[in-house]
């Protein structure tokens, strides 16, 4: 074994081996870590787009919701042996905005003012939703040519009809000015204190149900409630993630590949410039398995630094992505406005081990057919 490592050293970084040895060998470390580093840094694009969407939505109204199965409000307080231990009691109700200019459909939330700033979209503002307040988006503000401290009327739809019924309609002042980077979600979502809207809609003490803003945080549901996550809420779009996902995994895998058939050349120019040393050890004794050993274990040595190199590359690309975002896209189509990556120690661990697998695979291909020609005749033509 002293001798296998002895023989690989002198290979691998003799100052005899020719230029041209040396050069290829560097040439497949490099083109082994440009593969490895773009498909880890697709694979980390994937994670990340996949990870930053899904906080992205838990922060707009948590990550779960609790509801009942057959009732759209209940009374809390009918479920006490059953309702959840944790979580943010809320009602939902559509209703019409109207400002001086402009009128919009929209979905009010209703959260009471000690809950509204559990909302990870509004945490770090220190909220108070008292009862005469209303809080909407600046999409929605500029639609409505309004801002902090005007007044908007809120119009229940079921009374619309009814021009003489002044319980049709509520003032309320504009208390904050939210962003979520979603046109869709500002557009539509307004949020009020939970006992107006109650009290607005006549459903004294009744919610729609709960919610939940804690992803790690396992909650016992029992019947008759039932929870929805973020990615059960928003199936259609997390499924057009995982089918983009395995085409461009593909398509980065076999260009990864691509890149190990450079370690043949390698090992074409190792015995072809070894080649009479190699039938001189052969003559001595050394058998082919050893030589075999020597192609294979330089050649998983070429395909661990390769990977290495591609791995360090890939990590600082993504550093700076997430750092700088140098790469941008649409907020209004993709929910981010820029490319966010998740750099992955598993993952890249796994990249290594597999490369060195192939590596191994690919040399012990190539060797077959060189320990098959016969020392006597290197010998012979030398």
């Amino acid at each position: 074994m002293k001798l296998l490592f002895f023989l690989i050293k002198r290979l691998l970084i003799s100052k005899k081996s020719s230029a041209v040895f040396r050069i290829t060998n560097l040439i497949t470390i490099l083109s082994l870590s440009l593969g490895v580093a773009s498909l880890n840094i697709v694979l980390s694009s994937i994670a990340g787009f996949e990870s930053a969407i899904s906080q992205k939505l838990s922060d707009l109204n948590g990550y779960s919701t609790i509801n009942h199965l057959f009732e759209d409000e209940f009374d809390s307080s009918d479920y006490e042996n059953s309702t959840p231990n944790h979580g943010i009691q809320y009602l939902e109700k559509y209703a019409l905005l109207k400002s001086r200019n402009n009128t919009q459909n929209i979905i009010l939330n209703g959260y009471s003012s000690v809950d509204i700033g559990k909302i990870n979209l509004f945490k770090n503002d220190n909220l108070e939703l008292k009862e005469n307040y209303i809080i909407i988006s600046s999409q929605l503000a500029n639609k409505l040519s309004v801002e902090v401290g005007d007044e908007v009327a809120i119009f229940n739809p079921a009374y619309l009809d009814e021009l003489s019924n002044n319980s049709r309609f509520i003032f309320l002042k504009i208390k904050y000015l939210y962003d979520s980077g979603i046109v869709e979600y500002d557009l539509r979502q307004v949020f009020i204190n939970l006992n107006i809207l109650q009290d607005f809609y006549n459903v004294e003490n009744k919610i729609s149900g709960w919610i939940t803003t804690d992803i790690n945080k396992q909650i016992v549901v029992d019947y008759p409630f039932y929870e929805i996550n973020v990615f059960e809420r928003y199936a259609n779009l997390f499924d057009w993630i995982n089918t983009q996902k395995w085409p461009i995994f593909f398509i980065f895998s076999m260009i990864t590949i691509v890149s190990f058939f450079g370690l043949l050349s390698s090992l074409s120019i190792l015995f072809d410039e070894k080649k009479f040393n190699f039938s001189i050890l052969n003559i001595y004794g050394l058998p082919n398995s050893s030589i075999s050993k020597i192609f294979i274990v330089q050649s998983m040595i070429l395909a661990f630094l390769g990977s290495f190199l591609g791995l360090i590359i890939s990590y600082f690309f993504i550093l700076f992505q997430n750092e700088f975002h140098f790469i941008s896209i649409a907020q209004n189509i993709y929910f981010v406005d820029y490319l966010p990556m998740d750099f992955n120690y598993l993952n890249s661990f796994y990249l290594i081990l597999i490369s060195v697998i192939f590596s191994a695979i690919f040399s012990f291909i190539s060797v077959t057919n060189f320990i098959k020609i016969e020392p006597i005749d290197v010998l012979r033509n030398k």
